[in-house]
């Protein structure tokens, strides 16, 4: 495989990540991030089930979780494009580790990197589930994404020859600045997934006061409480409204 092929794609994997996080949104925003209530299948089938008789059997198995057609699919598409995306990365690696490992530019490290870190992430896409949407995991999955998509865009920039392995950082001002607002960003990242996460987004109706007041009323103690106990159903959330008015003003 020439380094063109690869680097193709690698953009392409990069690409398929992006569309991955959009339909994760898409599939939260929704409020189908419960669609199908067993992971990796839905309802113990590889598909949604679309007759009545297999949801009246469905439904029996899982009668807290009755099927919705509807948000089923939206969950599921999003599981196929992920699953994707990870066959996508995997064919990175051995094609990094076994037909190229000896050319000098090429990464190895990263893509084993990121075998390891979509792992992960399946197993948060796991526990999203399992756990019925705890907002410390739903959190860690959007950023689990994100990390991804852009450790791919990196990867597909040294691969193309844009960034080079052996560049050194010089630590000049606008490198710091650039760093600064990587941090800033990655915590409005974290701090969106939290707010969404348990439904804080209404909290303030209002834009730029909230509530009709520069400073509601707001509960910060029970606002970011990363931690509750098992067995809570986080879907619809659970938090005070001045809980979430003091997530959303954050």
């Amino acid at each position: 495989m020439t380094a063109n092929w690869y680097t193709r794609l690698a953009f392409l994997a990069a690409a398929l990540a992006f569309v991955v996080v959009v339909l994760g949104a898409y599939t939260r925003i929704s409020d189908a991030g419960l669609g199908c209530p067993d992971w990796p299948a839905c309802y113990g089938h590889i598909t949604v089930p679309d007759t009545h008789a297999a949801i009246a059997k469905v439904d029996q198995q899982y009668p807290d979780r009755p099927v919705q057609p509807a948000k089923a699919w939206k969950e599921m598409i999003h599981r196929y494009f992920a699953g994707t995306l990870g066959l996508a990365i995997l064919a990175l690696a051995i094609i990094a580790c076994v037909r190229r490992r000896r050319e000098a530019a090429q990464p190895i490290g990263l893509p084993l990197a990121l075998v390891a870190l979509v792992i992960f992430q399946a197993a948060l896409g796991m526990w999203t589930v399992t756990l019925l949407l705890r907002p410390t995991i739903v959190m860690g999955h959007l950023l689990g994404g994100m990390t991804i998509l852009s450790l791919l865009w990196l990867l597909a920039l040294r691969s193309a020859g844009v960034l080079k392995l052996g560049d050194t950082w010089e630590a000049d001002w606008p490198r710091w600045l650039a760093l600064a607002g990587l941090v800033v960003l990655a915590c409005q990242i974290a701090l969106g997934g939290w707010t969404s996460s348990n439904y804080a987004a209404y909290a303030c109706p209002d834009f730029p006061t909230c509530q009709g007041q520069w400073w509601p009323q707001m509960d910060f103690k029970d606002a970011f409480v990363l931690w509750h106990q098992a067995g809570i159903d986080f879907q619809g959330g659970i938090l005070s409204n001045s809980a979430r008015a003091a997530i959303h003003v954050t």
